[in-house]
């Protein structure tokens, strides 16, 4: 992930470490939470069929904030009415697909609110650029490929029924896990992984390249083969993952 924020250092080809993963020795603060499915379908018990409507849900996080902060000599209060100041859904949507400029009014809105960021998805930013330093050609816009993708789930996969274009992460959970799970998730055949739902070893930041670049074979009309080479040099977490919940890495201790 490292390289594809510095300027956009992506590598052309299979990555085998061949970029430098500046968040290597660094702990990332999680939630991990064990949720029974019957807790998380609409229907309230658990899904067996992929095909179930109640088998797709979608995700996303919030962070607020009381709106003012008084500072002075012996410290600092809050007061005033929470405020939504973050969101996440989608890996790496709101970091390279919401320009800089739309930010702070994105990291502000409900998935209801989601069509004043549709314009940005059909014409994002990150392909123009990467045509510009690397001359990748992508699909020209409207890229209604990565509304399918990023905002309302693949038909068939994880698309629920009536969905109106959201940025949320969708999983359907009736789809099993597989025996030989692959970074690339569904981009390599993996329909248990990413863009369905996210595990924490899916290389994310390739599949979004890939994705943004139209490498990729769930939209046909939009696939630039070519362009499935593309990664940011980084295929794997410096740490191992665990085999048991809640599968994170051990942290790297403090003193390290």
């Amino acid at each position: 992930m490292a390289g594809a924020f510095d300027l956009l250092d992506i590598r052309v080809g299979p990555g085998n470490g061949g970029s430098d993963d500046d968040l290597a020795g660094f702990n990332v603060h999680s939630i991990a939470l064990e949720i029974p499915m019957s807790q998380l379908s609409r229907s309230g018990s658990t899904p067996t069929s992929a095909t179930d409507p109640a088998a797709v849900i979608g995700v996303w996080a919030t962070a607020s904030r009381q709106a003012m902060t008084t500072r002075t000599a012996s410290g600092q209060s809050h007061a005033g009415d929470w405020v939504q100041v973050s969101r996440l859904g989608q890996p790496l949507i709101n970091e390279v697909v919401i320009p800089l400029a739309l930010k702070d009014a994105f990291n502000g809105l409900e998935p209801t609110g989601d069509a004043a960021a549709l314009p940005v998805v059909l014409d994002p930013e990150l392909p123009r650029l990467l045509e510009a330093l690397f001359g990748i050609d992508s699909p020209p816009p409207p890229r209604n490929d990565l509304v399918t993708i990023f905002l309302t789930g693949i038909p068939g996969l994880n698309q629920p029924p009536g969905v109106r274009p959201s940025e949320m992460l969708r999983l359907n959970m009736a789809i099993p896990p597989t025996a030989r799970p692959s970074t690339l998730g569904v981009l390599d055949g993996d329909l248990a992984g990413f863009p369905n739902g996210r595990r924490l070893a899916d290389d994310v930041t390739d599949i979004a390249l890939r994705a943004l670049a139209g490498a990729t074979p769930l939209t046909p009309g939009f696939d630039r083969g070519a362009n499935r080479r593309l990664s940011d040099g980084v295929d794997r977490n410096d740490k191992a993952f665990l085999d048991d919940f809640p599968y994170l890495a051990v942290p790297h201790a403090g003193n390290d």
